[in-house]
């Protein structure tokens, strides 16, 4: 066999950045603010941990992919979003439809200490659980399931278990919202996994040559 070309280096040319989080950071947040995330991560857990135990009692059909250690990255989202931008989730979005539904249902000013959890928000909590239960009074009817979850009404327009696809989804959204003029923001979650697929390199480009607004994540 010949011998090939010599290789070469190459140098990525472009700027690491970091988040420097300090202390006065911290104490600068509302602190009622803080408590209600808090609050999410629990119910999150709490939700996730139930899940589990009807599971291991069969009282479940199909696959459950928990959230569990993964609560954060979801509350931090839904904190720095408004209850008119919209998520596009992926087969485990536990997690983001909860925060999502708590950020929508729970009125500006919300303190677990003061205030009690809205009957709207236990209702998306009960419809969540059903849903993946299989059950009618599910948010999609009992057809979806654990990996299909779906309420636009609190800004959830789908989540997808296949690796990737719901970042079609998510681009066309927040295409349509730069379409009508408004000013939301649509938030794509997806993995490692779905990098390698077409459509995350084709949606990526649309969104910058169309400017569109939207955040994959």
């Amino acid at each position: 066999m010949r011998k090939m070309s010599n290789w070469r280096v190459i140098k990525p040319d472009f700027d690491w950045a970091e988040l420097v989080v300090t202390d006065k950071d911290w104490s600068d947040q509302n602190p009622g603010k803080l408590r209600s995330m808090l609050q999410q991560l629990y119910l999150i857990r709490a939700f996730e941990m139930k899940l589990l135990k009807l599971k291991n009692e069969d009282l479940i059909h199909g696959p459950v992919h928990t959230s569990v250690g993964q609560e954060a990255v979801a509350v931090g989202v839904m904190a720095a979003l408004r209850t008119s931008d919209g998520i596009c989730g992926t087969h485990r979005a536990h997690h983001q439809f909860l925060a999502k539904a708590f950020t929508y249902h729970t009125p500006d000013g919300y303190d677990p200490l003061n205030d009690t959890i809205p009957d709207q928000l236990q209702h998306s909590v009960n419809t969540l659980l059903a849903e993946i239960m299989g059950l009618t009074a599910g948010c999609c009817g009992g057809r979806g399931g654990s990996m299909h979850l779906c309420d636009p009404e609190i800004g959830v327009l789908g989540t997808n278990a296949i690796v990737g696809g719901g970042i079609p989804l998510a681009t066309g959204s927040a295409f349509a919202q730069r379409y009508k003029r408004t000013d939301n923001v649509v938030v794509s979650f997806f993995g490692d996994g779905a990098v390698n697929q077409g459509a995350f390199h084709e949606a990526l480009n649309l969104a910058g040559l169309w400017n569109i607004p939207i955040i994959y994540l």
